[in-house]
């Protein structure tokens, strides 16, 4: 009891309730984001409602310790050197974090749907060159003054408290808030702050962990590394004019981590009770594959067609699907069940000029940040922007599944593998027909969206492309999910087509079933959509067309092409970086010292690798086109 006598007053200092004021911060910031986020706050699972509670925590003690040190200044403030820490203090400090942590947490929340976390700052600086360029991308001069203006009452209220204050707060410096203070930092450091993901965490600390991150990056010399996904800014495009009359309507449906044993796209070769019922003359889109088992470097490759070693301003900067829609005259969504909050995924289609986006946020019933909302939301909405448009007017929609991503949902209605378990540590077979079964499930759904589009009476005039982002791996190379190899069971996808008469005729389609047995790619999917909205003809006059290497499945394809493949690319870096380039059934991969050659026609579970001679110059073309695999 006498260490503890001892010991509070040196900890918390002789008045401890003289402390509570400088809580006012975290209140401020629970104020702000409980009329933004609170229903989806409610929605969390009791783990992330922990995560947030802990947030608060991190607040109080990000705050208290320099608003204790401007309030003991102020006491001191006769001396010149209490005058010049005040200054520094309020101008460094209170003001820009006020501005930032509040005024402008909301008017980024306001744009995107999500705060600026762990990323944004560095990536935002990284793509615009300042943080003038960066906040006047939001909406000009004078949102920024009302900005700065709004943060500068926050810091009069806060320095009227540490006024107030300064008389009951006595020296020495409490323990317990030089002690909170360096803990909330490094949780920050560490990447302890849940900024990314659910953003589970207040606005103020989700803006001090993109401070604190972009200073890590500095101080280590990793800022340039200018990996993730922000605002993008598109380069303008020419005057464009379709070449397809009538214009077709295009819905792109994505899938998430499904491969491509999983689902039949080829309806010659297997049977799938629900499509088959709704689009029983499907067409494969090849063997396709994809050249990255990541949902933002697959996105940005279907989004823009540029390559998987496409550079961080080209792939912010390249015109994407919706874009080259609305240029000619197309009505715009994209719906998804996806979390678009995880790593400021939202950011990269803002200024798409897509006339509807729907996000997991709007949808509501996300109860983990990797499966989003509910599929079947998602499709209702799509649905619902299809009835919406006015007739007459085509429509370009990307419709964008989540729910097959691990954890896996499923629906006990729907389970065609009973034999099956949720454990990843159990065994695989159970676990693998526990993700069968979601897919399966999500299936139902995609039938139904077909069915609903094929029972309007503009559905001559519609075609429908399905494909998943990436596949997925169950032990075959001894791990689980994907993005940590570029082995064929997280890259090979399902992908087919259906559509009316009026926009797929028999031409185009003798044309798909000609390509049934190709290899076929992810930018091979874009520039069939560019395709399909009449913009193909006009490829060579589009931003960056020198680096789209796609080739529309609407017509001959002509040779194999040398396609790049990577798990790390502009948007996205992994822990374990692989890279490598496919050239018809060969596939070179892995990384500096450890790279594989495989035939995957003769060895398509690419379980013995070939002597590195066997795939020519295709080392030579990975390391030059990848600094990292050098």
């Amino acid at each position: 009891m006498r260490l503890a006598r001892i010991l509070l007053p040196r900890a918390l200092g002789p008045a401890p309730r003289s402390l509570l004021p400088f809580a006012a911060p975290t209140l401020l910031a629970l104020a702000l984001d409980l009329p933004l986020r609170g229903r989806v706050l409610a929605s969390f699972a009791l783990l992330g409602k922990a995560i947030y509670a802990s947030s608060i925590l991190v607040s109080a003690a990000f705050w208290a310790l320099p608003l204790w040190a401007l309030a003991r200044l102020w006491t001191d403030r006769g001396r010149p050197w209490a005058r010049a820490g005040i200054g520094l203090l309020v101008l460094l400090w209170i003001l820009p974090f006020a501005t930032m942590s509040f005024a402008g947490q909301a008017i980024y929340h306001r744009v995107f749907g999500s705060y600026m976390g762990r990323d944004t700052l560095r990536l935002g600086i990284a793509l615009r060159g300042t943080v003038g360029d960066w906040m006047a991308s939001w909406g000009g001069p004078w949102l920024m003054v009302a900005m700065v203006a709004a943060g500068a009452v926050v810091t009069v209220g806060l320095f009227a408290i540490a006024r107030r204050v300064g008389p009951r707060v006595a020296r020495p410096t409490p323990f317990l808030l030089v002690g909170a203070f360096a803990g909330a930092i490094a949780l920050m450091w560490f990447d302890q702050i849940d900024s990314r993901f659910l953003q589970a965490a207040l606005p103020d600390v989700c803006f001090a962990h993109g401070v604190v991150h972009a200073a890590r990056m500095g101080l280590t010399g990793s800022w340039n590394e200018r990996k993730g996904m922000s605002l993008r800014t598109p380069v303008p495009l020419p005057t464009l004019t379709s070449a397809r009359r009538p214009r077709p309507n295009v819905v792109v449906i994505l899938t998430e981590s499904v491969r491509a044993d999983a689902v039949c796209s080829d309806p010659s070769q297997c049977r799938s009770s629900p499509l088959d019922a709704v689009a029983g003359d499907r067409l494969p889109l090849g063997q396709l594959t994809s050249q990255t088992p990541n949902t933002f470097s697959a996105c940005m490759i279907l989004w823009t067609g540029l390559g998987a070693d496409a550079d961080f301003v080209s792939a912010h900067s390249a015109p994407v699907l919706w874009e080259l829609a609305r240029a000619v005259g197309y009505r715009t969504a994209y719906v998804t069940s996806q979390n678009t909050q995880y790593e400021d995924f939202g950011a990269f289609v803002r200024r798409a000029g897509i006339d509807v986006i729907v996000t997991a946020a709007d949808l509501g019933g996300m109860g983990q940040e990797q499966l989003g909302a509910p599929d079947e939301r998602a499709a209702d909405e799509l649905l619902r922007f299809v009835d919406g448009v006015p007739a007459g007017t085509p429509y370009f929609a990307v419709l964008h599944f989540s729910n097959t991503h691990a954890p896996y949902r499923s629906d006990p209605a729907v389970m065609p593998f009973p034999v099956e378990a949720a454990d990843p540590l159990g065994p695989v077979a159970a676990f693998h027909n526990h993700y069968r079964n979601a897919v399966a499930f999500q299936e139902t759904t995609v039938a139904r969206v077909v069915g609903g589009l094929r029972a309007r009476a503009d559905w001559d005039d519609t075609v429908v492309v399905f494909l998943s982002d990436h596949g997925e791996q169950f032990r075959e190379h001894g791990g689980l999910y994907h993005n940590h190899s570029l082995h064929i069971e997280e890259l090979r996808v399902p992908g087919w087509i259906d559509g009316g008469p009026g926009a797929l005729d028999e031409d185009a389609r003798k044309m798909l079933r000609s390509h049934a047995a190709r290899r076929t790619y992810m930018q091979d999917v874009h520039e069939t959509v560019v395709d399909l909205l009449g913009v193909e003809d006009a490829r060579a006059s589009l931003p960056l067309a020198a680096e789209v290497e796609g080739r529309s499945l609407l017509r001959p394809l002509g040779g194999e092409p040398r396609v790049l493949l990577a798990t790390s690319t502009s948007v996205w870096k992994p822990d374990d970086p692989r890279f490598g380039v496919m050239h018809g059934e060969l596939s070179f991969i892995g990384a500096p010292g450890a790279w594989q050659c495989f035939d995957v026609r003769r060895d398509p579970a690419e379980r013995h690798p070939l002597p590195s001679e066997r795939c020519g110059d295709l080392e030579s073309l990975v390391t030059s086109r990848f600094a990292e695999a050098r």
